[in-house]
């Protein structure tokens, strides 16, 4: 009775995501191309930054908490950019068009 009491949490927990990071593309010194490096962020690392400043963008793993105008000027050390946070599996790649999007989704 007890193996079946775990089993199920154990399933379930794998079914909800529960204790699974979140993937990520990185490229936290900056690049003029798109990165296409993918990066499993670390726990408490729970959504993807895309940072662009000039003629670079940065991308990482960071905590939502953490994405705002101050704390991402202090840690990248720049006055003027354009950043966003998302909390889905890969969102902080280059956009995506209306076809590859429809791809993705059917398979």
């Amino acid at each position: 009775m007890r193996n079946s009491v775990v089993f199920c949490l154990a399933v379930s927990f794998a079914m909800f995501g529960f204790g699974f990071s979140i993937q990520c593309y990185t490229c936290p010194d900056g690049s003029s191309n798109n990165c296409e490096v993918k990066q499993v962020c670390n726990q408490g690392e729970d959504s993807c930054l895309k940072l662009t400043s000039g003629g670079n963008t940065y991308t990482s793993c960071m905590r939502y908490a953490d994405c705002d105008f101050m704390t991402l000027a202090v840690r990248y050390s720049l006055a003027d950019f354009e950043f966003d946070c998302c909390q889905s599996k890969l969102c902080n790649g280059k956009e995506k068009s209306a076809f590859q999007r429809f791809k993705e989704f059917f398979g």
